[in-house]
């Protein structure tokens, strides 16, 4: 049975049929590891990319993406830029950024474009005139000017110092005097200014007559100019304006009685004061450098000492019994202090800075040290120095401060110019200008803080002082005396 049973699976149709099977499973192994070893070498002679080519063919082709690079505007060095590649995700049929390679077939495009950047802005400032711009009578009445060594002093003052000053105008005065309108000065602290210069007398009608009088400076048409001339504001009141003015205005020039020629002008104002400096190739003090030339190397409270004396300045005491003697003097009528005439009394003065009442204790809370104070950014009134010869010693203290509205001229206000150069034989900057280093004083803003009240009536003196009565007034209905023309001297 055995036997049948082989010889019966040999030779029977069962057999054929097994046989067919068996050589179907080894064509199958055989083709597999034909196909595997061609794999392998097409893998090691870099043929993947073609045969990716195949496999992905019917798929979407990833589109080439431009990117688009806005330069900075800080410099770089140039360093070549890696491409990007697009890889097909293993999870996801959306594209992801890869690491950068290095790929002869990426089509990334990069564009770079310069940034839309807005320059950066500049505050206007005044323009001062060049040499060629600045009349020869102009620079020939120039004041000269007198160094002050910079350093460091005590600017403002102590309550203590405001009583005493206050007791003495009843005191010795015959008056009162509110110690609180010393409040503005406090506290004292420490200041540092760059040296600089300050003429040494106040400007009088004689220079600022050849400065409104001058038709090379471009203040607007003859006989008018005052009136919008100076920055476009007002530069000083005349008669047409305030009759207790000096100054007489008609179609030919500005004049005044040629006997004041040499007193303070009065009636200015700041923007006429500023608009004078900077015809001249100079400007206006800052009140720390007023203050510091004031009081001199010795800091004291009156420019020539701690005690107030009638001798020294030209104030309301003594009290004048005749009427005509009522106003200022000529600039220089009193001994120079610290190489300055006048820096107490006489004509209070305006200096550069905005006011603020409680600007003192801003600096001090500031905790900065403080160089080269400018004031505050804005206001409604600026700072007047020194007091006048229509007030009380008190206000002519180095260290008292006063305010008025830029436009508020009165007939007790002046001023005297500075610079930070000597500006000696009117020699130009690498600018071709004079006189431009430093705070050039600008053009003042318009007023956006209300800094304090400031020039209040306590703090203020008189806004329509008696005019200068000690030269016989000219009227309308007789001929007037002599008077001082465009470039004339007194």
């Amino acid at each position: 049975m055995t036997r049948q049973n082989y010889g019966s699976l040999r030779g029977g149709g069962s057999s054929r049929r097994g046989g067919a099977w068996q050589w179907t499973v080894i064509g199958f192994v055989f083709g597999f590891g034909c196909a595997a070893i061609v794999g392998l070498v097409l893998i090691i002679t870099g043929g993947a990319d073609a045969l990716s080519g195949v496999f992905s063919a019917g798929r979407a082709t990833p589109t080439a993406v431009v990117m688009v690079i806005t330069s900075t505007p800080l410099p770089a060095t140039p360093t070549p830029e890696p491409t990007v590649g697009i890889v097909p995700s293993a999870t996801s049929a959306e594209a992801q950024i890869a690491a950068p390679v290095a790929s002869a077939t990426t089509n990334i495009q990069v564009q770079v474009q310069p940034s839309a950047t807005t320059p950066p802005t500049t505050a206007p400032t005044t323009p001062v005139p060049q040499v060629a711009q600045i009349p020869s009578d102009l620079i020939a009445k120039r004041s000269p000017l007198i160094q002050v060594p910079g350093g460091s002093f005590e600017m403002g003052t102590k309550a203590q110092e405001a009583a005493i000053a206050a007791e003495e105008c009843t005191s010795l005065w015959n008056s009162k005097c509110d110690p609180n309108d010393a409040s503005d000065s406090f506290p004292p602290h420490q200041v540092t200014v760059s040296p600089f210069y300050i003429e040494e007398k106040e400007v009088t009608y004689d220079q600022y007559l050849a400065f409104l009088n001058a038709e090379s400076i471009g203040m607007g048409a003859r006989n008018a100019k005052h009136k919008n001339g100076c920055e476009g504001q007002l530069c000083i009141e005349t008669r047409t304006e305030n009759q207790n003015s000096n100054i007489i205005s008609d179609s030919q020039n500005y004049r005044v009685n040629a006997a004041i020629s040499n007193f303070p002008v009065a009636g200015v104002t700041w923007y006429g004061a500023q608009a004078y400096c900077a015809a001249i190739g100079r400007r206006l003090p800052t009140e720390a450098e007023w203050e510091h030339a004031a009081r001199g190397a010795s800091n004291t409270i009156y420019p020539w000492g701690n005690e107030f004396s009638v001798n020294n300045a030209r104030t309301s005491r003594p009290q004048e019994t005749d009427a005509a003697l009522v106003g200022p003097k000529p600039v220089g009528s009193y001994l120079p202090f610290n190489g300055l005439y006048d820096m107490a009394g006489n004509i209070a003065e305006w200096v550069s800075d905005w006011y603020d009442p409680l600007y003192y204790t801003t600096l001090v809370n500031s905790g900065t040290t403080i160089v080269d104070p400018k004031g505050p950014v804005a206001g409604t009134q600026k700072v007047l120095r020194g007091g006048s010869w229509d007030a009380l010693p008190f206000f002519a203290r180095s260290v008292h401060r006063q305010s008025l509205p830029p436009l508020g001229p009165t007939l007790w206000a002046g001023f005297r110019c500075a610079n930070n150069t000597s500006d000696t034989g009117t020699t130009p900057d690498a600018a071709g200008n004079i006189g431009t280093t430093g705070n050039t004083g600008g053009a003042a803003p318009v007023a956006t803080v209300a800094s304090g009240t400031g020039g209040s009536e306590e703090n203020a003196q008189p806004l329509v002082p008696p005019p200068l009565t000690d030269v016989p007034q000219p009227t309308a209905n007789t001929t007037p005396l002599a008077t001082l023309n465009s470039g004339a001297g007194g």
